[in-house]
Order: structure tokens, then sequence, then C-alpha cells
């Protein structure tokens, strides 16, 4: 194609299915995390593993992870790499800010206004994820945004993850949890496949790259292997942990019943009612 030329949108379906998973799997660990902040908050302090794990998770596989894998997913005619420093503050932005959410909505009892205050602050740092890790990408074009498309993509993100608290925090079992995880990717995947819509590539002459550059054809595949080792070491821990609150409540149970005083047979406590 020739400088000026209109780089037509379209996708590649096999990497849109699997940026797709990816946001999946990353919602369902998240989610997981959540109800170990929940459950731990009724009983002291959260603690930051879980925090951490949700940041991870929701932030740096299901938006991070699937954010890149997506643009790649998206047809254009040149190779495309990405700048490292960029490329770093994007996963930074997004597990900072979904890291945050979770803590903020987690800290206390559950309320919808703290749900759309965590909901708007980690929706922002989806958006913000999102247009940092497009302007990260080094190729010899250059995007042209459509102002409304662009506004709705950030209420898009917002939406979702003001949806995603407060599924993240109201899921009672694993099937909930798997329906919601699906329904966390779908209203991701939307924020991103409608950022993509809102810039028009254009054809540019080629420019020397700046800074240090990661790209190829194999970086999805990649990003999504790494991507679920991750995620299967913090669904082991997150089991782990959720086998010692476990066990750590049952001594509690064992405890009070034994310093519970001893009741004689035949006997109750409290005042007997009879003839006098």
């Amino acid at each position: 194609m020739n400088p000026g030329d209109v780089v037509p949108l379209s996708f590649n379906g096999g990497l849109v299915a699997l940026s797709f998973l990816t946001a999946v799997l990353g919602s369902y660990v998240a989610l997981l995390a959540a109800v170990g902040i929940r459950t731990e908050t009724q009983d002291g302090d959260i603690r930051l593993g879980y925090i951490l794990i949700g940041a991870v998770a929701m932030g740096g596989v299901g938006i991070w992870s699937m954010h890149f894998i997506g643009m790649q997913a998206q047809d254009l005619p040149f190779l495309v790499g990405y700048q490292v420093g960029l490329t770093v503050l994007s996963f930074l932005v997004a597990a900072g800010f979904s890291g945050w959410a979770f803590w903020y909505v987690g800290r206390d009892r559950f309320t919808i206004g703290r749900c759309l205050v965590g909901g708007l602050a980690a929706g922002l740092g989806v958006a913000a994820m999102h247009y940092v890790g497009i302007s990260a990408m080094r190729m010899p074009a250059v995007f042209l945004w459509n102002l409304p498309l662009v506004v709705l993509s950030v209420l898009i993100a917002v939406i979702a993850a003001s949806a995603a608290l407060w599924l993240a925090f109201n899921t009672q079992n694993e099937l909930q949890r798997a329906g919601a995880a699906v329904l966390m990717a779908v209203a991701v995947c939307g924020m991103h496949y409608t950022g993509a819509a809102a810039g028009t590539v254009v054809c540019a002459a080629p420019r020397d790259g700046t800074g240090m550059q990661i790209g190829g054809v194999l970086l999805p595949y990649i990003a999504f292997g790494l991507s679920a080792v991750v995620l299967v070491l913090m669904r082991w821990h997150l089991q782990r942990a959720s086998s010692r609150f476990r066990a750590r409540l049952a001594q509690r149970i064992d405890a009070i019943i034994e310093s519970a005083p001893a009741v004689e047979p035949g006997r109750t406590h409290g005042p007997t009612v009879g003839p006098g």
C-alpha cells in the first residue's frame, strides 16, 4: 500500500477468539481473588496477596494480554512493533487501576456507591491502558480518530468495569463465576474492539524506530502461553490460601467449643420453673 491509503478494518478470527479466551481466563481468576477478599474482609484486614492476584489476573491478563493479542488480530499489511517503555507503562496502568478498584470496593461492606466509584476508576484505567498501548505501536502508519467512538469506548470501559466489580463481589458459586467471567470478557472485548474501530489506520512513509521494540507474529501466542502459566500459578495459590483460611476457621470454632462451660448431664443452663 502507498502513503495516504486507508487500511480496511478486518481481523483474524482465530486471534480474536484467542483474545476472548484470554479475557475469560483472566476474569475467572480475578473473580476467585474477589471471593478471598470478600471472605477474609469479614474476618479482618484484606490480605495484599488477594489484591495483587486480582490486579494481575484482571488488569494484567484479562485486559492487558487480551489487548495485545487483539491488536495482533487486526489485519495490517505491514509488521508492527511495540515500544517497550510505553508497553510496560500500559501494563502498570491496567494492573494498578484494577488493584486499586479491588482494594477500594473490598475493604469495607459492599455498596453500589463503592462499586460505581471503583468501576469509574477501573474503567478509566482500562481506557487509558488501551490508548497507551496503541501509542506504543511502531509502524509505517498513523491513526485518525473518530471522537464519538473514542468516547463510546471509554463509556463501555467504565460500564464494563462497574459490572465486573459487582459480579466479582456478588457471585456465590462456580457456575455463577463461570458465567460472570464470560460476561466480563464480552464487556472487555467490546471495549477493545470499539476502540479499534475508532482509529482509522492510514499508511504513511516508513519511519525510523525509536527505542527498544518488541513484536513478531508469535507475540500473541507467547502472550497467551505466559498468561496461562501465570493464571494456573495464581489459581493454585488461591486454592492453598482458601484451604488455610478454612483450617484457621475450624481451629477457632474448636477453641470456642472447648472454652464453653460444661453442662452437667441432666441439667440445663438458666433458671428452672416448677412448683415452689
